[in-house]
């Protein structure tokens, strides 16, 4: 649920004239709200579910982009320098990686000139779009797929499977809060969180702006691979929870865990479970039977379409329920 706090928070982000005229907007319509994009001398953009919408001169959306708003180029790079404090020096390190997290979660993607040193990219400078992404507490959303990952006292290793855009970091996050605290009657978990993209615990100046449990410790921005060999180290995890496996030394990483007796929870892009099946290093894991449960998102946010156990056999599915 986006708060109106949360909402106040990300109007505060944005040029004056353009929080103006948004707070005229009823705020049902902004709370529906993915992403705000502002693109120098463009129409402020505004994706949501159902597409990308733009805002007219009266404060209201409209379906195409002609005589909708356009932020000034000095507008964004104000935007930007207000987001980095009038210091982008001191935010170097997260704009090496593209994006800032604020206080409240919410994330914010820069386009713009790269400073390269050394043959990498050291810095972002001359700002030419920001993708402000919404970040969206939603505790409870994670109750359905929690019904089938939870194994008695213990949980499944799974793998949530999803296109872009269909909540699985939401999911994520609220199955780690609550494996953490406690599901089902059974104990809480010590649950660590590898957040590479710092998408899932959303941490600001060290401190999760999201719940992810009363046990759970993050590894924010940690590169997955490293994170979870850190956490098998030095902070004895039961449930290790990850975003967006890609690569064989994500894979690697994981069934190491396994090995040591740690269930993984994490997820990775895909329409089904043929599409993930077509990536070597997803495949791995499903041949070396990783996970023993695989929820399939679709058709709208936050909906789990299939539930596939260890065999790839379906336990469930949305249709047959229709």
């Amino acid at each position: 649920m986006l708060t109106k706090e949360r909402l106040r928070a990300i109007l505060e982000l944005l040029p004056p004239r353009i929080s103006v005229l948004l707070e005229n907007t009823g705020d049902e319509i902004i709370r529906r709200v993915d992403e705000i994009r502002l693109r120098a001398q463009r129409p402020i953009a505004f994706t949501m579910a159902q597409g990308d919408v733009f805002l007219s001169r009266d404060g209201g959306f409209q379906s195409l982009p002609k005589d909708a708003v356009i932020i000034e180029a000095q507008e964004l790079r104000e935007t930007f320098l207000g987001l980095c404090r009038h210091s982008i020096y001191a935010y170097e390190e997260e704009l090496r990686s593209g994006y800032l997290t604020l206080p409240g979660g919410n994330r914010v993607g820069v386009g713009g000139r790269t400073v390269v040193r050394g043959g990498e990219i050291a810095s972002m400078a001359e700002c030419s779009s920001l993708c402000i992404r919404i970040a969206r507490e939603v505790k409870g959303c994670g109750d359905f797929a929690l019904a089938y990952l939870h194994d008695g006292t213990d949980v499944h290793s799974s793998l949530i499977i999803s296109p872009p855009m269909m909540g699985k970091t939401t999911m994520l996050r609220d199955i780690a809060r609550q494996v953490s605290d406690g599901i089902f009657g059974a104990g809480g978990k010590r649950v660590c969180v590898v957040d590479e993209r710092c998408e899932i615990a959303s941490c600001h100046q060290g401190v999760p702006q999201m719940d992810v449990g009363q046990r759970t410790d993050v590894l924010d921005g940690c590169p997955k691979s490293q994170g979870m060999t850190m956490a098998l180290r030095s902070l004895s995890p039961q449930v290790i929870v990850t975003d967006e496996l890609g690569g064989a030394a994500d894979s690697a990483a994981v069934m190491n865990a396994l090995f040591s007796g740690v269930k993984v929870i994490a997820s990775a892009h895909g329409t089904d479970i043929d599409d993930v099946l077509r990536r070597s290093d997803i495949r791995a894991l499903v041949e070396q039977g990783a996970f023993s449960r695989y929820f399939i998102l679709g058709d709208r946010p936050g909906t789990v379409k299939e539930v596939l156990n260890e065999s790839l056999n379906l336990i469930y599915s949305k249709d047959a329920y229709r």
